[in-house]
């Protein structure tokens, strides 16, 4: 890791810490944060303890966002799961298009659509 994106990441942990309202969350990080040396003040021991720690940081960093914000985790989908994902993705782009243009549908089917556009099925019955 060059200096600058171990600077990144300092600055993104920083960020990360301030904005967030959830007091579990921000609490972790700044476990986390403790544990790595600042990569602009401490440049001389950073990169021989990034090699020795490196993919532990990581691995610590991807545990904290699964388990806060349920982001980071390896999917591994067959081509058929790829194909319904991207077809999802695809309908809800024309449907998005169709309620920016022109057409016409009421206040209160516009609403309900926009309300439950992300949501699973179970949740939308």
């Amino acid at each position: 890791m060059t200096f600058t994106l171990a600077s990144q990441l300092s600055y993104a942990l920083n960020r990360a810490i301030t904005s967030t309202s959830d007091y579990e969350l921000q609490r972790s990080l700044r476990r986390f944060k403790q544990q790595i040396p600042d990569p602009d003040k401490d440049k001389g021991i950073f990169k021989p303890l990034w090699r020795a720690n490196g993919k532990s940081w990581v691995e610590k960093l991807k545990f904290l966002l699964i388990r806060y914000r349920n982001i980071g985790h390896e999917w591994h989908f067959t081509d058929e799961q790829k194909e319904i994902f991207k077809q999802y993705y695809d309908a809800h782009k024309i449907l998005v298009s169709c309620l920016k243009s022109d057409c016409y549908v009421s206040r209160k089917v516009r609403q309900q659509i926009e309300d439950t556009l992300l949501l699973p099925i179970a949740e939308i019955k």
